[in-house]
This record gives structure tokens, sequence and C-alpha cells, in this order.
């Protein structure tokens, strides 16, 4: 669910007011001078500009153009209005009426604002000179489609037979079927994803008023660009995975509320993302058509609650829509990579857990071709036992299932498998990457993996005349699913083992040439995940960006098998944050039909669900409780949530870190029954994880340590009569770690009460802080600091040999294996740099994303940042709080503005500038006309950890090295 970063957010508005000598823009000289010039007046979210005492005004609305900001779409914005403005029907008749735009969506009740498409900039200059009460335009941005994960794991020992508890029965579902006969019945559940194949048996075959899917409508079509009221997707399956694991109900697979009605709001066409608006357009329709709850397995980066789909969400969840929305899959990519929209305080963030089973489809080899029955590992024939691993002789007939992920019609029929490179083993580095000789007309070529890109491998196979591909990893591992976009052949991929299983039978069967034949196999193969229960790999973990807890609570989303498109197979086995969301969306469905008469407010089921959670420990390493940015509460017990007597609130809290430590905390414990409570109160630590790495960037697998807290009780056992309600007070101390480190710990106030019933449960509430103080965690990397570039990607350098400022880096750009700046900077769709055949890259409504022909300014983000300001400045002094400014940057203010992680995609900030800088009447001027070959820096100024923006020493400020203009 991985969404690029873009160094202006979506919910920013700029306006710097500059005085004009001549030609020269000139500032004052002090940052504080710079910033008592600038007006930030939050709007939820939005940023607007003006003098520091001067009432906004409705004329000269601040404009940020769709060439300036990275991964906007090209030429549609979004048209911010001040509240005063009512004129809504007489502004939408102008546009509808106006050549140059077109309307894209309207929003008036929740954001005063709407979208719109316009031909060029001169036709929304012209609408703003005709309309009064416009506040801010800003580009619509666009959001990659969701991400999830196939692998494959080999059979281990007894990994086919039966296992006493499937994924429904350690969740409490199972139970809840079958004791209290609760299967969501009536509840109405919106889907905003990639469209649901409704034609599945599963999923009831229909769509419309008494179906299954009753609800819905496509915002996008196959195209991206061809909306209907049809919301079938065969091309994806993300959203037919996510619909089954709510609602599948068939004699082959149940979902967890399978008497639910679906609504389905598709926004991802077949290829590429969907816009921020069309995201924002589905969460209001969804909640029109009356969807109790809403599923969003979709997200990306961004950390901050004042996002503008995050505020969104978080209304609709606080005016009765229940949403609930996946954490991320960055589990690597360290702390801080709380998903937005989830981020949004209202909404259930999702954490993913390991399935105990995964179920995956298979093949087999055809053994009646074969001398005797089977090849086992040591190149003898043997045949396969279900009661035995797979890689061991058996005693029976049944062939060795090989389990794959990719293309599930492919056809065996009518070919044969063949290798491309000789030998057995597995280590061959180039295999398929240069031109394939012979000809593979009928022949499905088996490829090992390494060497060059799978995108190489299997144009080559393609170009031998190959009917299909099977790639082979080279190191050990449960298997991977490979890029294959643009493929001409479809293609599988399967685990070393495997693999080399069948380099040896092709071998002892002398077949190199003609090959062996592969069969179906009949149905999935059940396989016993050895991580069952543990904490997913791929799950992201908080917290945001202000150390508010996230994520809130866990659910099975590794290795879940569910529904897929018809004529993609029926169904696969996917993993994902995508996949736990569902899950837990599933149980609201089953709460709200359970407990119908129950508080259904968006807090109130966040509480439920929370006060049910099982901390789940360690998978390795660290030996206690997994961290509370990992799983929140931890995995869901449903059973306990449905019939728990007692509420504990809050369900969750925040410590802040140790300057602003919220120490003291009050619980409330509400005895709902009709006997009395006692609970026994203690606190049990979780890992502590250092967030930084000796470098100071954030590191992609922070160390767990112990961090244990110390708290006063005000008591330590409480008893609480029926109906009644009784507090009792904490006072936390963080813990005994070095404050220079930074520790985020965490762990639960446990409640135990004198007995443990389904009606009272053990309730874990979950805690986490920062020992240290946030305000000095540093936000800039430093090491890379701020660099300009020109649109070719090369460094803009100062014309003297004795330039003061860090050293440029060479005109090739690459800069460390975090990433390339050339492959952030020069990633323009519009000339085909970034697709393999040269074509423009199109976006989810055939548009390309803008990427501007101008300077870039690049940099990285460590930690996020509430207000940024960028500025041209003097090459003159080296405090970066006194130099002499010139003006600030076009686009030069940002608010909100998420961390960098080390994935290459993200790993820079990357502003287009052309040269401008911001007028006193929010026009723009030439930087310096006139000044022809002078020295100058760029500053970059970014609000410390809980700063004061009226303080210009809460600001981290940086020079850049120096550069000439011309």
């Amino acid at each position: 669910m991985r969404l690029p970063s873009f160094i202006l957010s979506t919910t920013v508005a700029t306006l710097l007011f500059l005085s004009q000598a001549s030609n020269t823009v000139v500032y004052s000289q002090r940052l504080a001078q710079v910033l008592e010039r600038i007006k930030v007046i939050s709007d939820g979210g939005s940023t607007v500009g003006g003098y520091k005492h001067h009432k906004p005004q409705f004329q000269d609305p601040i404009i940020r153009s769709t060439d300036l900001v990275e991964n906007a779409l090209l030429h549609a914005y979004w048209i911010d209005f001040h509240e005063q403005f009512v004129q809504h029907e007489a502004f939408s008749k102008l546009v509808t009426e106006h050549p140059g735009i077109t309307l894209r969506h309207e929003f008036w009740g929740q954001l005063n604002a709407v979208t719109v498409d316009v031909k060029d900039e001169s036709a929304l200059k012209d609408i703003l000179d005709r309309i009064e009460g416009i506040k801010m335009v800003e580009p619509v941005v666009m959001h990659d489609r969701p991400e999830v994960y196939q692998t494959i794991q080999a059979i281990a020992k007894g990994g086919s037979r039966e296992k006493k508890y499937p994924v429904h029965d350690f969740t409490g579902v199972k139970e809840v079927h079958e004791s209290l006969k609760v299967f969501g019945n009536g509840i109405k559940i919106g889907i905003i994803d990639s469209g649901v194949d409704y034609t599945h048996p599963a999923l009831g075959g229909c769509f419309g008023p008494g179906c299954k899917v009753a609800y819905g409508t496509d915002f996008v079509g196959d195209d991206g660009q061809s909306p209907d009221d049809d919301p079938k997707s065969d091309c994806d399956g993300h959203g037919t995975h996510v619909a089954g694991i709510i609602a599948a109900n068939d004699t082959s697979f149940i979902g967890i509320a399978p008497q639910a009605t679906l609504g389905a709001y598709r926004v991802f066409g077949c290829k590429g993302g969907t816009s921020n608006d069309l995201i924002m357009k589905a969460l209001i329709r969804a909640a029109s058509d009356g969807m109790q709850v809403i599923n969003l397995s979709l997200g990306g980066p961004g950390g901050w609650r004042q996002d503008r789909e995050a505020r969104l969400a978080d209304e609709l969840a606080k005016n009765g829509t229940l949403i609930v929305a996946a954490m991320g899959n960055e589990g690597q990519m360290g702390l801080f990579e709380s998903s937005s929209p989830g981020v949004a305080g209202s909404l259930i963030t999702v954490a993913s857990t390991e399935n105990e089973f995964r179920s995956n489809l298979y093949f087999t080899i055809d053994q009646t071709a074969l001398k005797n029955e089977d090849v086992s590992e040591d190149g003898e024939y043997a045949s396969y036992s279900s009661e035995q691993d797979a890689n061991e002789p058996g005693s029976d007939s049944q062939a060795r299932p090989i389990l794959f992920v990719g293309d599930v019609s492919m056809d065996l029929a009518n070919t044969t498998l063949v290798q491309i490179a000789p030998g057995t083993s597995s280590q061959i580095p180039d295999d398929a990457c240069k031109t394939i000789s012979k000809d593979l007309k009928g022949k499905i070529a088996l490829i090992r993996r390494g060497g060059c890109t799978f995108r190489i491998k299997l144009a080559n196979a393609a170009l031998a005349n190959a009917a299909a591909a099977i790639i082979m990893d080279n190191v050990e591992s449960e298997g991977f699913s490979a890029d294959t976009e643009g493929s001409m052949i479809k293609v599988r991929t399967i685990t070393r083992d495997d693999g080399e299983y069948l380099l040896k039978t092709i071998a002892k069967e002398k077949k190199e040439k003609e090959g062996i034949r592969l069969l179906p196999g009949d149905g999935p193969k059940k396989v016993y995940n050895p991580n069952g229960g543990f904490l997913s790999v791929f799950s992201s973990m908080g917290p945001d960006s202000e150390l508010n807890s996230k994520p809130d609570i866990a659910a099975p989303g590794g290795q879940i098998w569910s529904t897929f498109p018809v004529k993609l197979g029926s169904y696969a086995s996917l993993s994902g944050t995508s996949m736990a969301t569902p899950y837990i969306v599933g149980c609201v469905a089953l709460y709200l039909d359970g407990l119908p008469n129950a508080d259904h407010s968006a807090d109130a089921v966040k509480a439920a669900f929370q006060n049910s959670g099982q901390p789940r420990k360690q998978q390795k390493g660290f030996k206690g409780y997994a961290s509370v940015t990992q799983q929140g509460a931890g995995l869901l017990n449903l059973m306990d949530a449905l019939s728990t007597q007692a509420q504990i609130s809050p369900s969750r809290i925040s410590l802040n870190d140790t300057m602003f430590m919220n120490a003291n905390q009050k619980f409330t414990i509400t005895n709902n029954g009709q006997t009395p409570l006692q609970y026994k109160i203690d606190v049990i630590p979780a890992a502590g994880l250092k967030p930084f790495d000796s470098n100071k960037m954030v590191d992609k697998n922070p160390k767990a340590v112990e961090a244990k807290v110390s708290v006063k009780y005000s008591q330590r056992v409480v008893k609480v009569a029926p109906g009644s309600t009784t507090d009792v007070d904490l006072t936390f101390h963080g813990p005994k770690t070095n404050p220079a480190d930074y520790i985020i710990y965490s762990g639960y106030v446990r409640f135990t009460p004198q007995k443990v019933t389904p009606k009272t449960p053990v309730v874990h509430v979950p805690y986490m802080g920062m020992q240290g103080d946030f305000k000095t965690v540093r936000i800039l990397d430093t090491s890379f600091g701020v660099r300009i570039f020109d649109s070719r990607g090369r460094p803009l350098r100062s014309n003297s040999s004795e330039a003061r400022g860090p050293p440029h880096v060479g005109v090739d750009g690459v800069v460390d294996k975090a990433g390339s700046i050339n492959n952030e900077i020069n990633a323009d769709p519009t000339h085909g740099l970034d697709t393999p055949t040269g074509e423009p890259d199109p976006t989810a409504d055939g548009r390309p994303r803008s990427q501007p022909n101008s300077m870039k300014v690049v940099f990285r983000m460590i930690t996020g940042a509430e207000i940024l300001v960028l500025d041209l400045v003097s090459d003159e002094g080296d405090d970066p709080y006194q130099v002499q400014s010139y003006g600030v940057l076009k686009n030069g203010v940002a608010r909100y503005v998420p961390r960098n992680d080390q994935l290459e995609g993200n790993a820079f900030q990357v502003m287009g500038w052309d040269g401008q800088l911001l007028k006193e009447d929010g026009t723009t001027a030439t930087a310096l006309e006139g000044a022809s070959g002078q020295r100058y820096r760029l500053r970059i100024s970014l609000l410390k950890h809980f700063g004061n923006p009226e303080n210009d020493q809460d600001f981290e400020s940086h020079l850049s090295g120096p550069f000439i203009l011309n």
C-alpha cells in the first residue's frame, strides 16, 4: 500500500508577501522576520497565507500549480472556498458553461470545495478572476494502488493435515458463529477498492437490490476514465479478495459476516493509481448509501491527522459511519510509518498477524509420463505422502505439489516444461538474461531468478516463442511474486527447492529437450505456517508524527485465503494489512448485529475491540510482547468483545515524550452486568524500540530493548458494583533508558478479574511514549543536505572553487543505496523515461503525472515536519538564522510534510522550482532578474517537533551549498 511522497502536502497552500524594490525582491535578514511575514491559519489542515495581523481577503486566492507538485494529476485542481461562500449553484453553473473547465466532483456539504479539470492554466485564472470567495487552489494528487504480498511456503511435516486452530478460531469468530449464531445479518458494508467480481458464487452472483453486493458504483472503469454504475471488476483481484474476507458465503468458503450486505465503490482501474478526490467522493457516496461500516484497504505515507483524506474520514466516523483502515505494509521501513487516512483518530487502524495456515494453488508433475513416480531430494524417485514432508520419500502415489504464485490460468494441457540453462543448480545468475537461441514453441520455460529483471527474462522467453514461464527462486525463501507487468506470456513463481526438484526430474528423465508434462492441482493445498499468530513483518509501525499511538488493533492479514475474480482462478492467498482490515470490518459487522442496542459510535466500538485485544509476543529476538507501535492492543478476540460485561476507558494511552509527558492517567471501569467485579491492576512492558541508527536516520530494523516504566497506583485492587463505574489513577514514569536514544517504550495496563470468563476477560490497555525530548530529534538528513539540480539531473554549482557548503554530487546524481536522485528527478512520464517501452505511463484516468521541466530541489526528511519554509538567500554568512533572504520560493511553504523512508521511490523529497519568488499580491517574479552570475544558497527551515511557530529558534534551519542561476 505504498504511495510515493510528495513535497507539498495536499492540505497545503501558501502565500508569502514580499516587498519589492526595483527588479530585486529583498527580505529582511533574520529568519524570524521572514516568518513574521507569514500568517499560517489552520483550516482543519489547510493553510492560508496572509499578513501576520491581516485578515484574509476574498481576492487573490492562493494557487499551487500542478507543474510544481510531485505526483500531481496534470491540470486537475482542488478549489477551496471561504466559509462565507454560499453561491454553490452559481459557481457550478459558471464552471459547467465554461469551455475550458470541467467539474470533477463537488464537496460542498463536507469541505466547501470542488475539484475541476482545466485545459490550461489560463482557463483556471479566468474563473478565479470572476469569483470572489476562493481561498485556495491546489492540485489533485494521485495515490498508488494497494500493495499486497504473495508468498508460498514449503509444506512442513503434517502440513496438509487439519489443525485444531484455524484462523477464525483464535480470533473468536468461529465461536461467535457457532455459539451466538451471529453472522452480520442486514449490516451494510462499503468497500472502497478496485471493484468486486460479484459473479463469484460466494459473493452472490448478482448486483443490485436483493443481491449480496446490493450497492455501489464504478468511478473509473477498466481504463481509468470510463465510469459507470457497475462496480464489477475481473482484471484486478484486490477488491474481490477483500469482499470475500468480509462476507463470502458458499459451501467451500465462508467469510466473517456472510449475511452482511455489501456496497462496492470502485476507485482503481485495471492499472495505475487513483486520485485523492475519487477516494473522498467514494467515502461520501458510501456514507450516503447507508453503509454502516466502510473498508479502506488503501493509504499512503502521511503521519499527520490533518491530511485531507484523514480529516474527511474522521468527520464521517464522528458522524456515525464506522471506518476501518489499513495501517500499511512498510514494516521494514522502521517507526513513524502511520498511513493516511488510517492515521485519523476516530478510525480503527489495523495491523496484521500471520495466519496459522494458508491455502495455496499448486501443480504437479504428470507421473504417468515418467519412468518412475517421482524424484526425491537426493535424485531418487519417490512419491509424496500427505502425511509426510513434501521433500521426503513417501509410500503412496500422490505427486508432490508445487505451490506457486502468479497466473492461475496457465495452460498446462498442451505444453511441456523445459529449462533454459543446463544443470540442476539454482545458482545460474544470468538465466534467460540474453537472447534465447532455441525455439520454445509449445514449451513452458523454467528460469532461475537473478542477473537481470523479470521483464528481461520474460521478454527473451516470449521472443523465443515460449508459451509461458515458471521462475524459480535462487535463494531459500517462502516464495515471491514477480513484477510481470507488460509480459506477453503468463508466468508463475516457485521456491528454490521446488525449482531444483523440477530440474532434477528433467535431468533424471533425460528430457532436457522435450521437457516434462505438468498437471494442475486439485483445488488448493492447505499449508501449515510456522509463523502463525505472530505479527507480520510487513505490517507498518507507528506512532504518528505527533507521537499518537497507532495502530489500534491487529487481525490476521498474512497468508489469507479468499475469493478472487472467476477469470483469475476464483480463489487466491494474499498477504497485507489490506487483508487484516476487512477481517476487522467483518468483525465490526458481527458486533453491530450481535449487540444492536449497544453504543455504536466510533469511539465505543474501537474501545470494545481494544479491550478484547490479546497482545502478541515477538516472533524472534526479544522474548516479551511486541511493541504497541506494531500491534496496538493486540490480536482481536471478538467473543470477548461481544460477551464482556465491563468496559475500561481510555482504551489506549499516548504518553507523549519526556518533556510533554501525559504522566497522570485516570481509568474508568464500567460494570454493565448484574454481578460485582473485582480487578487486580498491574503494568506489563512490551519491547522498547530504538528508532534511530548511529547516523540518526530512522532504523529500518529498530533494535528491541528492555524499557520498563515505573507506575504509582491509587489502588492495585478495584471493586465495581453492578451498573456502576469506578475510577483508578495511575502515574507513569518513563524507563531508565538514555534520553539520547529516544526509545519508544510501550506496554499494557493489565486488568485481571478474580475469575477469567468470556464475560470477564483479562483486559489490556496499551500505552506508549518516547523517553527523550522529541523536539531535539533532527528532521533533515544533514549528511545529504539540500541540493539543487537542473531538469536533466545535473547539479547546479558555483563557478568558484572556493565555494562554501557541502560538496555537490557528480553529474550522475547517485548518492547511496537508498535510491538514485536521477530516478527521482528524471521520472518524467511525459517523456517516457520511466517505462520500458518508452511510452507515457498513464494514471488511472489516462493522464500522465506531472513532473516539471525545471530546477529540482532535493532533500530528505528523517521525520515529518509540521511547517517547512524554503527561501533563496545570500552566499554571505554562515548563520542560517541571520543570512539575507531574497524571497520564498514559489510553493516554498508547506505544512504536514511526511517523512521519507529508505525505499527507492520515497527516498527523497523532490520539489520542482521554476525560478519564481512570490510577490506581495500573490503573483510571482523571476528570482533576481539582472543579477547574472551572482552566487546564492537555499535555506530550509523546519518547525521542530512540538515547536512554537512564533519562535524562529524552534525552527531547524540549514543552508545549501552555493550555486548560480544563469
